[in-house]
């Protein structure tokens, strides 16, 4: 049993540390709240439990068509999101607020993992495959899966947000504003990336 927790936590740890939109509106937001990051992995981890439900009721492909819409809609969003960060380094502060976003943090956090394909095709493959092994311990197989996973995600946003603030600082303000710049264009980036994909097909051929 142990094995599959820590097994779990081990291969979340190594997807969590992996660069994204998440990471990096996590990164720019601990400056502001070291309690930042730890909101918006909350609505990763609630959409992470959804797909295991889902997975266990027997949904294991996405249709290439859905992929698509997400990818699309995701990329718009991503690029909306950076745009919308770019626009606080006009007026730069370092108080504790979500940003140009009406959208809580939870919420962003979820809709922003929706909005990586790869998030998605993470779950239906590496995922799925380490789920089912840990299904034939049964519930408390699947408990410790998901509760392994989920703790590897919550440990490395804290330790995001710790470090974050090292930015509130007025004499870190000048990092913070290339710190802001910089999260704003990798969030820009992957957007036009999955939109890209998502016109290119080149997701969907290994569904």
């Amino acid at each position: 049993m142990l094995s599959i927790f820590f097994g779990s936590f081990l291969v979340g740890l190594s997807g969590a540390m992996a660069p994204g939109p998440l990471m990096a509106i996590a990164i720019s937001r601990s400056t502001k709240d070291w309690k930042a990051p730890l909101k918006l992995i909350t609505g990763h981890v609630l959409l992470e439990a959804l797909l295991v439900l889902l997975l266990l009721v027997g949904v294991q492909t996405i249709p290439p068509f859905l992929m698509k819409v997400i990818s699309l809609i995701g990329g718009a969003f991503l690029v909306y999101m950076g745009i919308s960060q770019l626009y606080e380094v006009k007026d730069l502060s370092l108080s504790a607020n979500t940003g140009n976003s009406k959208l809580s943090l939870p919420v962003q956090g979820a809709l922003v993992s929706l909005s990586n394909p790869y998030f998605l095709l993470w779950w239906f493959s590496v995922g799925s495959a380490f789920l089912f092994r840990a299904r034939e311990q049964l519930f408390l197989g699947v408990l410790l899966f998901y509760l392994g996973h989920i703790l590897s995600d919550i440990t490395w946003y804290t330790l995001l947000g710790v470090v974050g603030q090292l930015f509130t600082k007025p004499s870190w303000k000048g990092v913070y504003r290339i710190v802001l710049v910089s999260t704003s264009m990798i969030l820009i980036g992957f957007g036009v990336y999955f939109l890209i994909g998502a016109f290119r097909g080149d997701f969907f051929h290994v569904l």
